[in-house]
């Protein structure tokens, strides 16, 4: 194993789960990002379909951990992310089929917009003040 994979194997294994969350997120939003440069054409749809399927798996594991009776959220806020996924799923089928510039940007401001939101500390029930 060489130094960058045992580098990348251990900061997995340190990161929270919202600060690999947000990594994930961050990453797919850079590779949607990389298609608003690239002409229409064989190039642009192969880089779409490696981009949107990416951005799709990770919403698809999102979607299953709010789908799940364990998830620690909110029903209102399990709710409204259900539904932004579902979203984020016919604006992703969107872009691979019409390769539509706006939907990618809608797609990354989505992904940048949780990012921001994942990278907020979250207050503990002992910070709260009264």
């Amino acid at each position: 194993m060489n130094a960058h994979n045992t580098y990348s194997k251990i900061q997995k294994d340190t990161l929270s789960g919202r600060d690999l969350e947000a990594r994930v997120l961050s990453k797919a939003s850079s590779q949607l990002k990389q298609l608003l440069s690239i002409p229409a054409g064989s190039e642009f749809n192969r880089t779409a379909d490696v981009a949107v399927r990416f951005n799709l798996r990770v919403w698809d594991v999102f979607q299953a951990d709010w789908e799940s009776p364990e998830c620690s959220l909110s029903p209102n806020t399990r709710s409204d992310l259900l539904r932004l996924s579902i979203y984020v799923h016919k604006t992703s089928l969107d872009v691979l089929a019409y390769g539509a510039p706006e939907k990618i940007k809608s797609l990354i401001n989505i992904n940048d917009c949780l990012v921001t939101g994942l990278s907020t500390p979250v207050a503990r029930p002992a910070e709260v003040s009264a």
